[in-house]
């Protein structure tokens, strides 16, 4: 199933999209006024999200929905927190072979902040799409134990989504009697995340990081298309189409 999304996502953001409208243009090869307009819309569509001024944007309307909260501890009162997984990186030889992605690191060093601060539980989600043999939850828990000297409570290593990850999540919190919890993920994630973790049986209170992911775009850099950008604009179109799914399916 994860190849068949990573294929479906790969068509539907750029620079996949620009092979699809190009196919889709030769598929009207009788009508060369429509042929040659997909084709230079998926080029111009191309060159649009590739713009610093375009993906800010984009990431800021994300991680403006929940702004930054300086010691969240002092404001707020949890009973656990709840580490969502992100990535992984197969080709850790350094590390044994396999380990955290650059992600799940950022996710886990702010989850070991509050941990330290409360002495709360943790607990970490995320299952093997891959069928590798490690879970993202267990992964990230050998990274706390190993680097943070923290042990974290729970593993939630069946999940495969960020629906199924509040689902199981919220099961688990259930039965050990957790009324509210720390959501730990990036801001950018976090509208997504707050969408399917409300209305459970427990209470999430959003705990983001991250905040102010943007490419360099001082004077005309940000109209020069960029890499980076093109990149982010694909995190922030997988988010608004990740929001849109869920209030579609669910």
């Amino acid at each position: 199933m994860i190849l068949i999304h990573r294929t479906i996502e790969f068509f539907l953001y750029p620079p996949g999209n620009l092979l699809f409208f190009t196919l889709l243009g030769f598929a009207f090869y009788r009508y060369p006024t429509i042929k040659n307009g997909l084709i230079l819309f998926g080029i111009a569509q191309l060159i649009v999200f590739s713009l610093p001024i375009v993906s800010n944007k984009l990431m800021a309307s994300l991680e403006s929905q929940y702004p930054p909260q300086a010691k969240l501890w002092e404001t707020q009162q949890a009973g656990a927190i709840v580490v969502l997984g992100a990535s992984r990186n197969d080709r850790a030889v350094e590390f044994g072979g396999v380990t955290v992605g650059t992600a799940e690191i950022e996710r886990l060093r702010y989850a070991a902040l509050l941990h330290r601060q409360t002495g709360l539980p943790l607990l970490l989600t995320g299952g093997d799409p891959i069928n590798s043999g490690f879970s993202e939850a267990y992964l990230m828990k050998q990274v706390l134990k190993e680097e943070f000297n923290i042990e974290a409570t729970w593993l939630e290593e069946n999940s495969h989504t960020t629906w199924e990850n509040a689902t199981l999540t919220d099961e688990i919190l259930s039965k050990a009697g957790i009324k509210k919890a720390w959501l730990v993920t990036h801001a950018w994630h976090m509208p997504r995340s707050m969408m399917v973790f409300k209305n459970r049986d427990i209470e999430y209170l959003p705990a983001p990081h991250n905040h102010g992911t943007f490419v360099w775009d001082k004077l005309w850099m940000k109209w020069v298309p960029q890499a980076r950008s093109l990149s982010l604009s694909n995190i922030a179109m997988h988010e608004w189409l990740g929001l849109l799914w869920y209030k579609l399916r669910y």
